[in-house]
């Protein structure tokens, strides 16, 4: 759906679609609107104004008798100037669920109590809203005008937190004898014709389309946590309430708002943490193991560390030792020693980790603290750009095999990767078996496992973070 607005955004790669957590969610909050208000409500806003005709049909299934959404929808659902005034009246769209009546927003206006006039006097804000209201009544006949803001949060930048505006507002409205207020319910009321509406473009209130909540690669990689995790509850036919309730809590829209470039909070951390939470809660009220990849961050730290992304392309030799100086010179490198995250005593298993690329692979070298042994093994949780798991079940000295294990725990060998231990141990991993396309974001941490089970992660309270190279990276590496 995001990308029926924008088909320039970027996917996920795990898709997502599920109609029935969509109805799921509207019933609830219809009932609990009922619970605390002691009626179920005629019509809403759906989360942040969006809607599709698959919204519209889910809503009319559910007995909903309008939705509400912003200006720019309508026009380009109609593909008309913004200044016919189209949207200064109901529209009326017909689902195999049913009939619902549209209404679409008078984007400057709301936007103006959204955003403008919690910087303005008070007696002049009011004053300014209510010339632009006659001014609409002036230029259009019996304008219906829809003044509808997507939450609450702009009343702390008010003074009192909006009342002296919201006093003056409803006051100056009361008294004008030329402007009459309703609500869409009391539009209805009246039981007039409204224009069919032929098409409904998908879209939200911000740029009619979904961009704020896809197609960055943090809003993407929510997604396709997001998408794994639902995936997990929905092979459980016997799963709990409970971990339906903390999968539709992680379905918000708020915490992709927050994730990506275009908003930002010192919370941002904070939100991340909580959403990944929520995943967590559905793995263990089925009581399964939680996927490794969501005890990593989603959003990214500011800036890498100097020395912790490789400069240029790898060639280095497989051979378990460090053949030359500059072998692993142009390599990203993580101290990993010291930085926590051992489960046994000790110093950790994992000393120093350093990672590069050449145009086909990536190239891995572990050095070890000490000679971990046949008894440990290795795993390398690809997070990015798709979730895979890669296993080394002995760490015994010579050269190494890598499985990839399956999600029936299964495994599959990988003989296109190769890897061998003696000093150190180096593994090449061919991109195309990892599923990277030049560009893509790559992250993946590793485990020392003993048993099965980790003992030892590395980089501790992170991933490793790159970008694939593509064709200018060898050029931009040696550029001034």
């Amino acid at each position: 759906m995001a990308r029926r607005a924008r088909p320039d955004l970027p996917p996920p790669r795990e898709p997502f679609a599920a109609p029935e957590d969509a109805r799921r969610q509207l019933a609830r909050a219809l009932a609990r609107h009922a619970e605390v208000f002691g009626e179920t409500p005629r019509g809403c806003w759906p989360s942040e104004g969006g809607v599709s005709p698959e919204v519209v049909e889910l809503a009319a299934g559910l007995g909903v008798a309008w939705l509400a959404s912003d200006e720019a929808v309508l026009q380009r659902s109609l593909d008309r100037d913004p200044r016919s005034g189209a949207h200064y009246r109901p529209w009326r769209m017909e689902t195999r669920t049913g009939s619902v009546r549209l209404f679409f927003r008078d984007h400057e206006l709301s936007d103006r109590i959204g955003f403008v006039y919690q910087r303005w006097n008070a007696a002049d804000a009011v004053a300014d809203f209510l010339e632009r209201v006659r001014r609409i009544g002036r230029e259009h006949s019996r304008p219906i005008v829809s003044v509808i803001l997507d939450g609450e949060n702009c009343w702390e930048g008010y003074e009192q937190d909006g009342g002296p505006f919201l006093d003056g507002l409803y006051d100056a409205l009361a008294r004008a004898p030329d402007i009459r207020t309703t609500t869409p319910s009391g539009v209805l009321a009246r039981n007039e014709t409204w224009p069919a509406l032929p098409r409904l473009h998908s879209g939200s209130w911000i740029d009619a389309d979904f961009h704020i909540w896809a197609g960055h690669p943090e809003k993407n990689r929510a997604w396709d946590l997001l998408s794994r995790t639902r995936r997990r509850l929905v092979a459980r036919p016997d799963a709990p309430e409970d971990a339906w309730r903390a999968l539709m809590k992680a379905e918000g829209s708020d915490w992709f708002w927050w994730l990506g470039e275009e908003h930002y909070t010192s919370d941002k951390p904070l939100f991340d943490a909580l959403f990944r939470g929520h995943l967590r809660a559905v793995h263990e009220i089925l009581g399964e193991s939680v996927p490794l990849d969501l005890d990593v961050p989603i959003s990214s730290p500011a800036k890498p560390e100097r020395g912790e992304e490789p400069v240029a392309f790898l060639t280095p030799v497989l051979d378990g030792r460090q053949t030359h100086y500059y072998e692993w010179q142009a390599a990203g490198h993580r101290r990993v020693a010291g930085t926590g995250g051992a489960m046994h005593a000790g110093e950790g298993w994992i000393r120093d980790l350093y990672y590069g690329f050449d145009r086909r692979s990536l190239h891995l070298r572990l050095d070890f603290s000490a000679a971990p042994g046949p008894a440990r093994g290795l795993r390398i949780e690809w997070l990015e750009p798709t979730a895979l798991r890669l296993e080394i079940a002995s760490l015994a000295t010579g050269p190494v095999a890598l499985d990839r294990m399956l999600q029936d725990g299964g495994t599959r060998a990988l003989p296109e990767a190769r890897g061998i231990l003696e000093d150190v141990l180096e593994l090449t991993l061919p991109l195309e078996s990892l599923q990277v396309r030049p560009g893509d974001r790559v992250s993946f941490l590793l485990q020392v496992i003993q048993d099965g089970r980790p003992i030892e992660s590395a980089p501790a309270g992170d991933a490793v973070r790159l970008q694939a190279p593509d064709e200018s990276f060898d050029a931009a590496a040696w550029s001034p």
